[in-house]
């Protein structure tokens, strides 16, 4: 595999078997996975959220839920009274 240098740029080499460029520059990749951490982390915190906020809804439901039977007990129970 030769590897030929990318005019213009020389922290890019070109593999000829493959066509692919590479970069050779160390510190660019270790940016790159510190960008990509950061993304990551704030898609997966993201998530966490959407969750949270969707088991929140859910308990607001049941509570509705609730709410409402103790409503018809409560009617049932008048009725009965009366």
């Amino acid at each position: 595999m030769s590897k030929l240098q990318v005019q213009g740029y020389s922290n890019l080499v070109k593999d000829s078997a493959s066509g692919g460029v590479v970069n050779n520059d160390p510190q660019a990749f270790i940016e790159y996975q510190k960008k990509r951490k950061i993304a990551l982390d704030k898609l997966n915190a993201n998530k966490a959220l959407e969750n949270r906020v969707s088991d929140m809804e859910s308990d607001i439901n049941n509570i509705k839920s609730d709410v409402k039977d103790m409503k018809n007990m409560l009617n049932q129970l008048l009725l009965k009274l009366t």
